[in-house]
């Protein structure tokens, strides 16, 4: 067999140069000052799999001529560079590194001494020659020259870009952790289970992991997680997985859950699914309609799809391109609006035709919703708990410096005591051993094991109370480093907390003195409550429980979640007016400043780290529910600040042209003229909005900013919560307002809009539903027209509008609302060819025509909304308007071959029919076009066209469309 056509050897070279690369790269980044050549091998690797990967892709071309297809044959000769290349990587993975496990032990000595890493990076270079100039002695160096080469980076740039749009979240390094956490041997009893069994083996079947918190649930998924990966060719899955942490508020979200999924499962598919959905044509049922719409999307430059329900069926359709697709989803309980996200995950492994495992907390709405579906509870596996966590103890006190150096007897006590009480519960078991690791005399130790807390939240009283009894520098650590880590959105690393405990209210620079001289004193002053990344530098609470505990038992650190968000907020805005923040925005070199898409918080940098988080601190606004005069006096003083001083707007300003899908910023760089409502209408909650107006009741009839219009139109647009306060407050719900529709990324024609108008352009439900209730908002003849202007109309606010006496049939430049649109969307395929999903189409029109509208109006070119529909090939809408009895004007009867694309559909027999009952009985007079302009035609008829009043029956000549060269023109 020609190597090249198994498509096997290239790809399985390629796997191995990644497992390769990220051992090395495991090695590299976890021994300090590891040895360069180890380096210099990595970089090897690396190169070499790029080359690889590009042949993968060109090889994928069919038209691929038969000479380059040899050259890149010769490559895979038994003697070639690829298959030497191979089998020294195979002897480079060592047996116990294979696994991907590597003790401590090993990490300081592995692979080789930097003599014998420098000659094995000397030969993978050599490697890499060889594999290029065998590409270039043979023509496939041209190849990479050749179009088709090209067009493959193209098509994998445009791929890349598309799925980097979606905003997927990776919790690679989430399962790098709890694969490290992980003892040997432990967790594989699930795979034993019948429910697992009888779920691995299924085609499409669903699997509920339930417990208790602290029962290692997120453990039990990393290895479910691993043993899927393993499982190798001879049982292809395809993987994708996400884990919601509470720690980043990035991963709790129910979307973000949807689409990370969505994306590692194109990532992996072999389907050319980027061509496809590029395809100019119209959309068809079942024809990636889902992917497509959201190519479309990305292509419109609209941010990434939140919806729930669409998200689900792009998952659904997604899954059909890839092998036996298996999803795992870890502590669903920790997603936000995860009584959201459970509904849409009931029936889909059934509808999707994939597996899916889901972990997470008994919670009583979760079991309702996955009652009726296969379940393990750890709560009925007590035994095999009970032998991990025997695993699990046995392992530390073995392994654990303190814990190795004890007498056999007190290790043989310890195991003894903690199993008694532990009842399944690993998070426990690990924190008293983190207690007794403290403990320097015997006496303390068996003190500790006499005196056990029971659960976990005695736990944490106990940890809280020797804290505090360390002293107060301590326990002034520790109170702020939880108040910051409880709140927080996005992880924080070591420096990031440490420089946020330098922050004093009401002072313009930091306190140093309120830092800590080494930055693990912060780690050491928490104790169990914190856990500490090396790799990453990131703190974060130890486990979810720890933020459930300081939630809900009274303490020193906060008083309510209101109160812990009120407190970081002012924190915040105080950094942020600090000094030192103008000296940055004058060197114009800090990740923070920079006006890219690109998300600072990934990286930190050392001067000033807590900048990058800092600047969209208005988040935390949201979720400050109780009034706070603090956090009132604070937005006073930046937006004071932002007026006074320019030089800070780098930092604390949106960019003036920013997109919907950049993350804004406290204020808006529009200009300085802000009113003092633009945060709390922009960012916060009613009652800010209501305490600033009721002591500047004029700010209700000031625009928030140039361009913005007033704050009823704002709040259309960016807060609709605000709506009701708005209108307790007296504002004139039908005042004209001037603004620039642009700045909110929408249009509408004209100076002055109407708040209902505005609501309707921008689509907002919640702005309609509130505007309509009111009965002395006027409603504009022409609100339908409005409605349906958008790129994509809301077919909820249509409805709404009709149902409050909107006149469908109301004309605007002799055309109706459904005229409207219909050509409008034709006009968007002529240009683009390419169309809105059909179903989203289809209810629109649907909110359009129902429950009554006359289809036989015509457009000011004669043409009936059927006939607008078969121009623009809209199949579906056109077996619709059919069934709704919509006919067609005499203006369909003259050119016969108009339609012939459609000649052979079912439905158009009754095209047919709607012709002949427009050509009723009529004079035809043929002219001549005499002069023309570029809105009117001069017609010169060869008889007189007269109409006489006594006439029953006259000849009068109206030129409504000719036919010019063979071609309909209704110009």
């Amino acid at each position: 067999m020609d190597p090249i056509t198994s498509g096997l050897t290239i790809l399985q070279l390629v796997q191995t140069i990644a497992q390769a690369s990220a051992l090395l790269y495991g090695y590299v980044a976890s021994v300090r000052d590891a040895p360069s050549a180890c380096k210099r091998l990595l970089d090897q690797c690396n190169s070499i799999r790029g080359v690889l990967t590009t042949v993968m892709e060109i090889e994928k071309d069919q038209f691929l001529p038969d000479n380059l297809r040899r050259a890149l044959s010769l490559l895979m000769t038994e003697d070639g560079p690829v298959a030497k290349l191979d089998s020294e990587l195979k002897n480079l993975l060592l047996n116990d590194l294979a696994s991907g496990k590597m003790s401590k032990k090993s990490r300081l000595t592995w692979p080789f001494k930097e003599k014998e890493a420098g000659v094995i990076a000397d030969r993978l270079k050599q490697y890499y020659v060889d594999i290029t100039a065998k590409q270039s002695t043979h023509g496939v160096q041209k190849l990479r020259e050749h179009s088709t080469a090209q067009k493959v980076r193209e098509k994998a740039e445009e791929r890349q870009k598309f799925l980097q749009w979606t905003s997927p979240v990776s919790c690679n390094d989430k399962h790098t952790t709890c694969h490290g956490q992980r003892n040997p041997g432990t967790g594989r009893w699930i795979f034993h289970t019948d429910e697992y069994k009888a779920w691995n083996t299924s085609e499409h079947a669903f699997l509920w992991l339930n417990g208790q918190p602290g029962h290692g649930k997120t453990i039990l998924a990393s290895s479910v997680i691993d043993e899927i990966r393993d499982s190798g060719e001879a049982e292809p899955q395809t993987l994708g997985y996400f884990y919601c942490n509470f720690r980043d508020d990035r991963t709790t979200s129910a979307a973000a859950v949807l689409r990370s999924l969505v994306v590692q499962l194109l990532r992996q598919s072999r389907d050319d699914w980027i061509t496809k959905i590029r395809e100019s044509r119209v959309q068809q049922k079942g024809d990636l309609t889902f992917l497509r719409d959201l190519w479309q999307q990305q292509r419109d430059g609209k941010p990434h799809p939140t919806n729930l329900h669409y998200l689900r069926k792009l998952l659904v359709e997604v899954s059909a391109l890839v092998r036996r697709p298996v999803l795992v989803i870890d502590a669903l309980d920790e997603c936000k609006d995860y009584s959201d996200l459970v509904r849409h995950l009931v029936n889909l492994a059934e509808d999707a035709r994939l597996r899916v495992f889901v972990t997470s907390r008994g919670e009583p709405d979760i079991q309702a919703a996955f009652h009726d579906l296969p379940t393990v509870s750890l709560k009925n596996s007590a035994e095999q708990m009970k032998a991990d966590i025997d695993l699990h103890i046995t392992e530390q006190l073995k392994n654990q410096k303190r814990l190795s150096r004890l007498p056999d007897t007190l290790k043989d006590t310890i195991l003894e005591k903690l199993l008694e009480k532990a009842e399944g519960m690993f998070r426990w078991v690990q924190c008293q051993l983190d207690v007794i690791m403290t403990c320097k005399r015997r006496i303390d130790i068996e003190a500790a094991l006499d005196n056990l807390p029971a659960g976990l939240y005695e736990t944490y009283d106990r940890i809280i109370q020797a804290i505090k009894q360390r002293g107060p520098s301590d326990d002034q650590i520790a109170r702020s480093c939880l108040l910051w880590l409880a709140g927080t959105f996005t992880p924080l690393t070591l420096d990031q907390l440490n420089e946020a405990m330098m922050i004093e209210v009401g002072q313009s620079d930091l306190n140093p003195d309120l830092g800590v001289m080494d930055p693990m004193d912060v780690v050491a002053a928490c104790g169990s409550l914190v856990t500490y990344n090396e790799k990453t530098r990131i703190v974060s609470l130890s486990h979810y429980s720890v933020k459930e505990y300081l939630i809900s038992r009274p303490n020193n650190i906060f008083k309510s979640i209101s109160d812990m968000h009120a407190r970081i907020c002012e924190l915040l805005i105080t950094y942020v007016l600090c000094d030192f923040v103008d000296q940055i925005c004058a060197k114009g070199e800090h990740p923070a400043i920079d006006d890219s898409d690109s998300d600072s918080d990934d990286e930190p940098v050392q001067d000033h780290p807590l900048l990058s988080y800092a600047i969209r601190g208005w988040k935390h606004l949201r979720h400050v529910l109780d009034r706070d005069p603090c956090v009132m006096d604070a937005l006073s003083r930046l937006n004071s600040e932002f007026r006074r001083n320019t030089k800070k707007h780098r930092v604390l300003a949106t960019a003036k042209y920013w997109r919907s899908w950049q993350e804004p910023r406290w204020l808006y760089a529009a200009g300085t003229l802000l009113s003092l409502l633009f945060i709390p209408l922009e960012h916060g909650m009613p009652w800010m909005v209501e305490s600033l107006v009721k002591q500047r009741p004029d700010f209700l009839d000031v625009d928030i900013g140039p361009g913005l219009g007033s704050p009823l139109i704002f709040a259309i647009a960016k807060n609709s919560d605000c709506l009701s306060i708005l209108l307790k407050l007296g504002v004139d719900y039908n005042k004209l307002s001037s603004f620039s529709p642009g700045l909110y990324d929408q249009y509408i024609s004209g100076g002055s809009h109407a708040p209902i108008s505005w609501a309707a352009v921008t689509g907002s439900k919640v702005a309609v539903d509130f505007l309509l209730s009111q009965t002395e908002v006027d409603i504009p003849n022409d609100i339908l027209h409005i409605a349906v202007g958008p790129r994509m109309p809301s077919h909820e606010c249509i409805r709404k509008f009709r149902q409050h006496g909107a006149d469908i049939n109301f004309t605007v430049k002799g055309s109706t609302p459904i005229h409207d649109f219909l050509t409008r969307m034709k006009r968007s395929y002529d240009k683009t060819r390419r169309f809105y999903n059909i179903s989203t189409l289809l209810h629109i029109i649907k909110a359009l025509v129902e429950p009554s509208c006359n289809l036989s109006l015509q457009n000011p070119t004669a043409r009936t909304v059927l006939h607008i529909a078969l121009d623009a090939r809209l199949e579906d809408v056109i077996v619709y308007l059919l069934e709704q009895n919509a006919g067609l004007s005499a203006t369909a009867t003259l050119h016969p071959e108009m339609w012939s694309w459609a000649t052979n559909k079912t439905w158009f027999p009754k095209v047919q029919a709607a012709v002949l009952a427009a050509d009723q009985p009529r004079t035809r007079i043929k002219g001549k076009v005499v002069d023309y302009t570029t809105t009117s035609r001069l017609v010169e008829f060869s008889v007189l066209a007269t109409e006489e009043y006594n006439n029953p029956d006259p000849i009068c000549a109206v030129v409504v469309s000719t036919i010019l060269n063979n071609k309909l023109s209704s110009e």
